[in-house]
């Protein structure tokens, strides 16, 4: 799979869970992390791989091709070659 060892994370972000996975051939990082009394989920792609999609078309991309489930606001952003969607927060 991809290299997804370079991704930047906020000194006070803890990972609690990440895997590899593959939507429709694309590799992504599906990780789940908890900040500041926040639980997120994100999933993080090379932004190479990503690159002819909206963050919209992105998203309908994702619903279209997974299980993944999109609870509450979504968030996107892009860091470092990385571009990130991140989803279902909830206050711990």
């Amino acid at each position: 799979m991809s290299n997804f060892s370079n991704i930047p994370v906020d000194p006070d972000t803890r990972i609690n869970k990440q895997s590899e996975i593959q939507i429709n051939s694309i590799p992504a990082l599906d990780q789940k992390w908890s900040w500041d009394g926040i639980t997120a989920n994100s999933l993080i792609f090379n932004s190479i791989d990503v690159e002819k999609f909206s963050d919209n078309e992105l998203l309908e991309f994702i619903k279209d091709n997974s299980d993944i489930k999109f609870k509450t606001s979504i968030t996107y952003s892009n860091k470092n070659g990385f571009r990130f969607i991140n989803y279902n927060f909830e206050a711990t």
